[in-house]
């Protein structure tokens, strides 16, 4: 794969990728590195094959390379007691359409719901982000993060509970 193809790659899914790395790591700065390596790893291993999807592949680098950042923070944590930096979520004004009320109660279901998201365990929250945010087939969660379906329906499927639970919650 030469730089040109790696220029396409981003101009074409580099925006999903991206957005898929915030909600992951839950931070900006840590979703910038994120998204550097996920293109680096890709250009390095250069497998991509252009008759699958090619952004299934890139979340799945993505996706791995987080799962060994926790790896390696964790163990750090047990050695040195680290304190995790979250960054908050900025909103975007509403549309002129929306009443200021309407604007703050959208805003305030999204930012309840995606404090749910974050609660959920990593496993759940990978499938999760993967079926609703990127729009992926159950099949196509599996290949990527190498579990069975019934896994990744399991896993989501309690992910639609605890997020349920939660809102009810929320609504109270």
């Amino acid at each position: 794969m030469n730089s040109k193809q790696m220029e396409e790659y981003i101009a074409e899914y580099g925006k999903d990728v991206y957005s898929f790395c915030v909600y992951l790591t839950r931070s900006r700065l840590e979703a910038d590195d994120l998204y550097q390596q996920t293109f680096l790893v890709a250009l390095e291993k250069n497998e991509i094959d252009d008759s699958l999807k090619p952004v299934s592949y890139l979340l799945s680098v993505a996706t791995n390379l987080w799962n060994n950042q926790k790896r390696k923070f964790a163990w750090r944590k047990k050695k040195a007691n680290v304190i995790y930096f979250q960054e908050e979520n900025l909103e975007q004004l509403a549309e002129d359409a929306e009443t200021v009320e309407e604007a703050m109660i959208r805003r305030d279901e999204r930012a309840a719901i995606q404090r749910e998201v974050s609660k959920l365990p990593d496993k759940m929250r990978v499938v999760v982000l993967m079926h609703y945010m990127q729009q992926m087939s159950l099949d196509e969660i599996s290949k990527v993060l190498g579990i069975p379906v019934g896994t990744v329906k399991s896993r989501l499927h309690q992910a639609k509970a605890r997020l349920k639970e939660g809102m009810v919650d929320y609504e109270r």
